[in-house]
């Protein structure tokens, strides 16, 4: 056991919650709150996986650890979890009936090479993630897409096949979204969903320069909450699946800190 602590580390408190939230098949010779703890050390510092500190277990184990429950859901279903758990704790039903959802274009990097495109009204090349979050900011879903993809086509497409298999989306009636969702979006959702989506135009406050809409700063809070952590300052992962993992970890992050 290390003696070191490091900011990005689970409180006793917070693993407690967490590590019944992890599939184990055999005991592992390995202590999983430092798989753990390594691997949110990443997210949080931005260091590349040789890098890891030595008091970790060996870099070779905490990625294998982190591929594995990339691949087996374990992100998805830990940041779900917790989402709900939060809500309780906060006198909220575990399933949301307002959501928020914004996009969020974000350079690539030379490791960031699969699935990129540019994002013309923004002039960035790179990747775009979407975020779906309740009115809390806890993370309800999210994907990432390369940056030249529409936001309003491709959120329809991607609602349709996560409506399957996330129950946090089942109760939603409401949607709040900026204007890049007005249109085809906005419709189908209506037509097809029965779900409302409101694109607030008059701005509830205004701070500086920057006008603030209803409940759609919410999101933006979200985004800058994932953006503290300094592997998500641009794109760094090779596919994209690792790129949405990394906002599942940052949002467990958040929400383990106040739980």
């Amino acid at each position: 056991m290390r003696n070191k602590k490091y900011s990005s580390d689970l409180s006793s408190k917070s693993w407690q919650i967490i590590e019944k939230m992890i599939p184990v098949q055999r005991k592992s010779k390995w202590d999983l709150r430092s798989i753990m703890n390594g691997i949110l050390y990443v997210c949080k510092n931005g260091c590349v996986w040789r890098d890891l500190p030595s008091d970790f277990p060996t870099w070779q184990t905490v990625y294998w650890y982190y591929s594995k429950w990339v691949k087996e859901g374990v992100w998805k279903n830990i940041s779900s979890c917790l989402t709900v758990d939060y809500r309780v704790k906060k006198g909220k039903t575990p399933q949301p009936s307002v959501v928020i959802i914004d996009s969020q274009s974000v350079k690539n990097s030379s490791t960031s090479t699969e699935e990129v495109g540019i994002d013309g009204g923004k002039k960035i090349k790179g990747r775009k993630r979407f975020y779906i979050v309740d009115t809390l900011g806890n993370l309800v879903e999210s994907f990432v897409c390369p940056a030249n993809y529409y936001d309003g086509t491709t959120a329809i497409k991607k609602w349709k096949i996560y409506t399957f298999d996330n129950p946090l989306l089942d109760t939603v009636k409401s949607i709040y979204a900026d204007g890049t969702f007005k249109g085809t979006f906005s419709r189908v959702m209506q037509q097809e969903m029965n779900i409302e989506v409101q694109i607030p135009k008059v701005p509830i406050a205004k701070k500086g320069n920057v006008e603030i809409h209803e409940k759609r700063w919410i999101v933006e809070r979200t985004i800058a909450w994932v953006n503290n952590n300094r592997r998500m300052a641009k794109d760094y992962e090779r596919k994209i699946e690792n790129a949405n993992a990394f906002i599942l970890i940052a949002n467990i992050r958040t929400i383990a800190k106040k739980i």
